[in-house]
């Protein structure tokens, strides 16, 4: 998987949305054998890995304009459906990446086959949008899609924090969200240190995508 583009910002990958040994057969995981097919510090001895609590539920945050909808919904780690199971963790960062957080999702079939053309119809277009609650986003780019899984997206953007008289802090956030099979994976990082774009890491998508794809077999 040497064109993994887990929220870098690649030039030649390409493909044709498939990856080798991705989970293609659309098995269902529920709860317990999600959280075993999630990357840890045994798959990764060199990171940590800590679980973020949350219902398995649809939990979307509506946004001005509601075109925004699946873009928003993929920097959430949500979506319009409610899922089978859910896995949520934060991975530690090292040199070269800013770590970040990762999801996995899993969903009927026929569900987690329409959110990756959803999420590529609202980048043709979506360049900036407002939550019901929460900050701003803006300079929405799509980047070239990565090739994963049986369906993938990539994109960055700016999140806009501001603060009642002071200038607006704008943090580049990027989000890569693949399919495998009935999985939803998504990887997102944030870099609050500089202007530079954010780096989530490689060796967490590689081992990620691999370990779900053993897990579904």
């Amino acid at each position: 998987m040497a064109c993994v583009a887990a929220a870098l910002f690649v030039t030649g990958c390409g493909g044709d949305g498939r990856t080798s040994g991705a989970a293609a057969d659309g098995k269902v995981l529920g709860q317990q054998d999600l959280e075993r097919a999630v990357v840890t510090e045994k798959d990764l001895p060199g990171r940590t890995f800590d679980a973020l609590p949350g219902p398995v539920s649809a939990d979307i945050t509506l946004v001005d304009p509601s075109s925004c909808q699946a873009v928003a919904d993929a920097v959430g780690m949500s979506s319009p459906f409610p899922p089978k199971a859910r896995v949520k963790q934060v991975i530690s960062s090292a040199e070269g990446d800013h770590g970040g957080s990762m999801m996995l999702a899993s969903y009927p079939p026929d569900q987690a086959a329409a959110i990756i053309p959803a999420l590529h119809t609202a980048l043709d277009s979506c360049r900036a949008f407002t939550p019901a609650y929460g900050f701003a986003y803006e300079d929405v780019t799509q980047m070239q899609d990565p090739g994963l899984g049986n369906g993938s997206a990539a994109f960055h953007l700016l999140q806009v924090l501001s603060s009642k008289g002071k200038k607006p802090l704008k943090v580049p956030v990027t989000v890569t969200v693949v399919r495998a099979g009935a999985t939803l994976l998504t990887f997102q990082s944030t870099n609050t240190k500089d202007s530079d774009p954010a780096v989530f890491p490689q060796d967490a998508v590689d081992t990620q995508l691999a370990k779900l794809a053993d897990a579904t077999r």
